[in-house]
């Protein structure tokens, strides 16, 4: 812009009456001659300078932010993955069942030569748990080159036998065995132990899905009776053969020594009570019992062994002669007595 001058500014005085209607505003407007730009719009070297290296550095930034994980994932592949150290070269498997070790890793899908931290224990762990013989299953795994399996399977308490839909105990095809929990599953190796396991039989019965839960009280009820029993009168020898539910509300039970004894369907362990009672007091009275319905809680039916009377010697006096009056007055009267001690038991009297 040029420099104004005095006389300039003079001259300007003047005419101001004559340019009276132009506004204030617009008294220096006729000084510019050019419209430069404004000092901070001017771009040194230094600023040009600054603006490339700060693109530079978010360029360097950008390109970190990139390579480093995927360098990361490449180091952490070559330490780990494929690390010959962390090779599968011990596999142990361990089952307390039938089940065999082959088939188990097979089903795992483990093999040594594997990589040990490429595998997905939780998979290898739901895999065999889905077999029905299975219970519950670990995987450990223990670096750098051993994986452990241990497998619990469910412990048979018994044979299902449903006569009208054809399933039969003793049968690896048809047959079904029964947990104390009521899960269904196959037998895969019929030794003396399967064999020798009490039969659950019933009429009534749902359609049986293997590696489901019977959906039956009555059986379920069978089945804790058989474990309860087994638990109390096992270790004398009182096993457990069949149970058959032939009522809606009993349960027959045939024992290994040939007793016959009705349980309540749903207060079968006060029965267990009862029979443990029942059977104390007739070993010491030297009686045996051959059936008993422990369904009813008082006057409890008991059927008693018939006992054969001792053959005379030949040298007896009284031989092939008839048993004195005083002989059966006192067998009468041990007879009635022992009658009326049980039904004092069984009253509660």
């Amino acid at each position: 812009m040029r420099k104004k001058s005095k006389r300039g500014n003079t001259r300007k005085f003047r005419l101001r009456s004559v340019f009276s209607r132009r506004r204030s505003d617009d008294e220096t407007e006729w000084f510019r001659f050019d419209d430069e730009s404004s000092p901070d719009r001017i771009v040194t070297p230094r600023r040009r300078i600054r603006r490339r290296l700060l693109a530079a550095r978010l360029a360097a930034i950008a390109c970190l932010s990139v390579s480093l994980p995927v360098a990361g994932k490449w180091a952490y592949d070559r330490v780990f993955f494929e690390n010959e150290e962390f090779v599968l070269q011990t596999l142990e498997i361990q089952t307390d069942g039938s089940l065999s070790l082959e088939r188990l890793a097979e089903i795992a899908n483990v093999a040594p030569g594997m990589n040990l931290l490429d595998l997905d224990l939780g998979v290898v762990q739901e895999q065999i748990s889905r077999l029905p013989q299975v219970e519950r299953v670990t995987v450990t795994r223990e670096l750098p080159d051993r994986l452990q399996i241990l497998v619990r399977e469910r412990m048979p308490v018994a044979w299902l036998s449903s006569p009208p839909m054809g399933i039969r105990p003793w049968d690896m095809e048809r047959g079904f065995l029964v947990d104390e929990g009521g899960h269904l599953f196959r037998c895969l190796d019929l030794n003396e132990g399967m064999k020798s396991l009490p039969v659950v039989e019933s009429f009534r019965l749902p359609e049986p899905v293997e590696g489901t839960r019977i959906a039956s009280d009555g059986v379920r009820a069978a089945l804790k009776l058989i474990v309860e029993s087994d638990r109390r009168f096992l270790g004398t020898g009182l096993a457990v053969r069949e149970v058959r539910l032939r009522e809606e509300w009993a349960m027959d039970c045939d024992y290994s020594n040939d007793l016959k004894a009705t349980y309540g369907l749903y207060d079968f362990l006060r029965g267990l009570d009862d029979l443990a009672l029942i059977l104390d007091r007739m070993a010491s009275a030297g009686r045996v019992v051959t059936s008993v319905n422990l369904a009813a809680e008082k006057n409890i039916p008991i059927t008693f062994a018939s006992i054969d009377p001792p053959m005379p010697s030949p040298g007896d006096p009284d031989a092939g002669g008839a048993p004195s009056a005083a002989d059966s007055a006192d067998g009468d009267g041990e007879l009635s007595m022992q009658e009326k001690h049980l039904r004092s038991i069984l009253k509660g009297g």
